[in-house]
């Protein structure tokens, strides 16, 4: 290395909370039927709106050349390509409304059609290229409701009769239902086909055009339509039928294929009630005899991305794909802290097609092995690719600026768990460490899955003179087998919490850990194990939790999957074992909390909703503790990923100040042991 390139390398700093609005994020992909052309999206911050713009793109894989396709500073979701590849779809919106917009790529006209305010999302074109089909919510009123009497003020109520009501990102939808449409692109007719009380979602035209496959999801999640089946109906013949009679599961992502006589989606088999634990894999169904097989027998992982990551509203992607007249079918499957690009045909042969300590995040097959994907890694947030019969490019660079900074590089290891178990785990030390030294550590913790995903939260504190340390203990959603998932119900903080300070052992005995300076912090269920955590040890000197579960008896009632989850995580209800749902509970450790804690919610988190916060606050501030809590207004349980740019960029600033309050930054002189005298004789043999 010259001079000149020591001096540049010097002059680079770490990243800090406002680089937030620098980032470019690849959202959403589809490589046109034809295999020639990839329409894709790009998201990023907006300082001026405080919010997010997103444009949509169009890259020729012949001249390998791209070109923006949108202006204005709205958002593009939902692309879709018609089955020629001439036409390419999206959904529009900003603050003038919604709307369905066809661009003809050949000479760039657009048609837009207005859809009263309702974005109608996730697209798919008709064989004939005459229809698009796609998802809208839409207001529902029940027989018995009245309107308001004449003279008489109208009263400002929400009626409830559906157990599902609220939903996180969504907000109240007592009154509204996800519901099948279809826009007519000659006359820009919208056709509603679905008109029950139920969610329907994931549309998809057969083959020829004349049936549609959706998923329906009732709101009572003790029943199999509870947590989603499939339906199929006649086009325009609207009378939807249950694709599996028999099937007591789920099944989500339906898409056609094989000439219209099997089906293929992500789901399982399990009786009801529901719970989030049990794995979705690939499945067939036979059309005509209505039944349903497992493809890949030895599949024991997750179809859909399951990692953890602060740049991606979506976390799961739980999709099946199959191109037109193709043999394989796609998907994402999490394993072990990476998201890999799979395919498998109707007999059950699968293979991996991108791998890697990576995340693939999204995708789009054509026929004859072709695939676009959108792939990340923890020194890039994210690139469109373009995979052909083994072989990958890269076609985009949407972060150069990164190059002018310093990353801190994850290393992965495993350390020995609970009954001998092997936990996988990641370390990150700071920006120009030193040997010979001590520096604090923040330890993330999270039920899900943490990954070889970007993270730039991680970066900021490497960024700040901390060590990172964060694992994938028993409870981990995916990635490492279906018992592994399920080894925490009913155990909630039990091995879990064993296997956590197992690893918090390991980092301790490294010589440049300093065990009087660790914090710890986490979201959700993560702001479960944190609770837990200072719950029942004292060993971390500060502690933010973040949209956190707190009261398993109050959360059963208040989160938009408190029955569901309230079960698969507690294997019970609170009525049932009201012992049980409170030993369970971290605010019944509240006494032994002496950790300063910093609590970080949001008040329209519909998963985790306010009242498990202020619980915790205001036991913690009776007892005279050292407590704080933050609220970001108008934001939900997805603030650390798509909350506006300024509450995420606040939000960063609180957490490294909470830690520098009670932690500090800078590291410490590794203690040496004191020199010990050699005896007369000893000297003799060592000399």
């Amino acid at each position: 290395m010259d001079n000149r390139s020591q001096i540049d390398v010097a002059r680079r700093r770490g990243l800090i909370p406002e680089d937030l609005l620098n980032f470019r994020w690849l959202a959403e992909l589809a490589l046109s039927p034809s295999g020639m052309q990839i329409a894709y999206t790009i998201r990023r911050p907006d300082a001026a709106s405080n919010d997010y713009i997103s444009h949509l793109y169009l890259h020729d894989l012949g001249t390998d050349s791209a070109a923006r396709l949108t202006d204005g500073d709205g958002q593009v979701s939902s692309i879709a390509w018609s089955r020629d590849s001439s036409r390419v779809a999206y959904s529009y919106s900003d603050s003038e409304g919604a709307s369905v917009r066809v661009i003809n790529v050949q000479d760039d006209f657009e048609d837009v059609y207005p859809t009263d305010g309702a974005s109608m999302t996730s697209l798919d074109w008709s064989a004939d290229g005459g229809k698009l089909v796609g998802a809208r919510w839409t207001p529902m009123r029940s027989a018995d409701d009245r309107g308001p009497a004449e003279g008489i003020p109208k009263p400002t109520i929400k009626v409830v009769r559906r157990l599902r009501y609220k939903q996180d990102g969504v907000g109240w939808v007592h009154d509204r239902f996800l519901q099948i449409w279809v826009l007519e692109l000659e006359t820009g007719d919208l056709v509603q086909v679905t008109h029950s009380e139920c969610d329907y979602s994931s549309p998809s035209w057969s083959n020829r055009g004349d049936r549609l496959a959706f998923v329906g999801m009732a709101r009572e999640q003790n029943t199999p339509l509870g947590y989603g089946q499939i339906l199929i109906c006649d086009y325009p013949d609207s009378e939807a039928r249950l694709l599996l009679p028999g099937w007591q599961g789920t099944a989500f992502s339906p898409v056609w294929g094989d000439n219209d006589r099997h089906i293929a989606f992500a789901g399982h088999n399990l009786a009801p009630p529901v719970n989030r634990r049990n794995f979705w894999q690939p499945h067939l169904a036979d059309v005509a005899a209505g039944t349903a097989i497992k493809l890949g027998a030895d599949i024991d992982e997750e179809v859909g991305n399951y990692g953890v990551s602060d740049q991606r509203k979506g976390l799961t992607n739980v999709t099946m794909k199959w191109a037109v007249g193709d043999e394989w079918i796609y998907f994402l499957m999490t394993e072990q802290g990476a998201s890999n690009l799979y395919r498998i045909n109707t007999a059950g042969a699968y293979e991996k097609l991108v791998g890697g300590d990576s995340t693939t995040f999204d995708y789009s097959p054509a026929k004859g092995g072709m695939v676009a994907y959108g792939q990340a890694d923890p020194a890039n947030p994210g690139e469109l690719y373009f995979w052909q019969n083994g072989s990958a490019r890269k076609l985009t660079n949407l972060n150069p600026w990164l190059r002018d900074h310093e990353l801190a590089a994850p290393e992965s290891y495993w350390y020995d768990g609970v009954d001998g178990a092997k936990v996988h785990a990641w370390s990150i030390k700071p920006l120009n460490f030193e040997e010979g030294k001590k520096y604090p550590l923040v330890l993330y913790v999270h039920c899900s899955m943490f990954s070889w995903d970007f993270n730039h939260e991680f970066q900021i504190y490497a960024n700040a003179g901390y060590a990172v340390a964060y694992f994938n203990q028993r409870g981990t959603t995916a990635g490492y087998g279906q018992a592994w998932t399920k080894a925490s119900e009913g155990d909630q903080g039990g091995k879990d919490y064993e296997e956590t300070m197992l690893g918090v052992d390991e980092l301790v005995a490294r010589p440049y850990i300093d065990s009087e300076r660790m914090g710890i912090t986490g979201g959700s269920c993560g702001g479960f194990m944190t609770n837990w955590v200072v719950g029942h040890t004292d060993r971390f000197a500060a502690a933010v939790t973040q949209r956190s579960i707190v009261n398993q008896i109050s959360f059963f009632g208040t989160s938009d999957i408190g029955p569901e989850c309230t079960g698969g995580e507690t294997r019970t209800d609170p009525w049932r074992d009201l012992q049980s749902s409170w030993a369970q509970s971290p605010v019944a450790y509240i006494d032994n909390i002496n950790t300063p804690l910093l609590i970080i919610h949001s008040d329209q988190d519909h998963r985790c909703a306010l009242e498990q916060a202020e619980q915790m606050f205001a036991a913690l501030r009776w007892r005279g503790k050292p407590v704080e809590l933050v609220i970001f207004e108008g934001e939900n349980h997805d603030l650390s990923r798509g909350g506006r740019p300024g509450n995420r960029i606040e939000r960063q600033h609180r957490l490294l100040g909470w830690f520098k309050k009670y932690l500090g930054t800078n590291p410490t002189p590794t203690p040496q042991p004191p020199p010990q005298s050699i005896g007369e004789g000893e000297r003799n043999e060592a000399e």
